[in-house]
């Protein structure tokens, strides 16, 4: 167990699958105040570890409303918490909040660099449930700059271990993006 997990606060599995959320909700503003409180209570107890954690948390609600920069300067600061602490699964899943982020901001160049990064690190731990996550949000940044061999690579690995996980929906969502390449339709990216 990593430092957090015994208060729960480790990152929820919805951050880093492709749940059809749509930007900018009610319920994104609401826990982008919750990882705001989270964020004050984890520098009051001196945990670097649960801070980290948290500014990813603030980092990634602010993308969901779109407040990318402040996005980007929150998760920044956990990646560098990450690495100095040594947490390879926070340094993996801030990597995935800066790819959404780039992605979303339009900076798909650096939003590719970044998911692999994050692939990278979830590879080395072995976690296929979130390669699988990493895999699909991948494919966007790839399909907007119009590399569809790109995208079709990483959704159709992502397909394969998403089917092998019984993650049927998100199965099924790939293979939608993967017809919309096909047809020569942009893929949704909401994710």
């Amino acid at each position: 167990m990593r430092a957090g997990e015994a208060v729960g606060h480790r990152r929820p599995r919805h951050l880093n699958s492709s749940d059809d959320f749509s930007s900018g909700t009610r319920d994104d503003r609401q826990a982008l105040e919750h990882a705001y409180c989270s964020l004050r209570l984890y520098r009051t107890l001196d945990q670097p570890a649960w801070v980290a954690r948290a500014l990813n948390g603030v980092g990634w609600f602010a993308a969901r409303v779109g407040e990318y920069d402040t996005a980007r300067g929150h998760c920044l600061a956990a990646l560098t918490l990450h690495r100095h602490h040594h947490d390879t699964v926070g340094e993996a899943a801030t990597l995935d909040s800066l790819g959404h982020i780039d992605h979303h901001s339009g900076h798909h160049r650096q939003a590719i660099h970044h998911y692999r990064q994050a692939l990278t690190g979830r590879r080395l731990l072995g976690d296929t449930a979130e390669v699988a996550g990493t895999l699909d949000r991948l494919g966007h940044p790839h399909a907007a700059l119009g590399q569809t061999e790109e995208a079709r690579a990483v959704w159709g690995e992502a397909l394969e271990l998403y089917r092998n996980q019984g993650r049927h929906d998100d199965a099924q969502r790939v293979q939608e993006q993967l017809s919309a390449l096909d047809h020569g339709q942009e893929p949704d990216s909401r994710t």
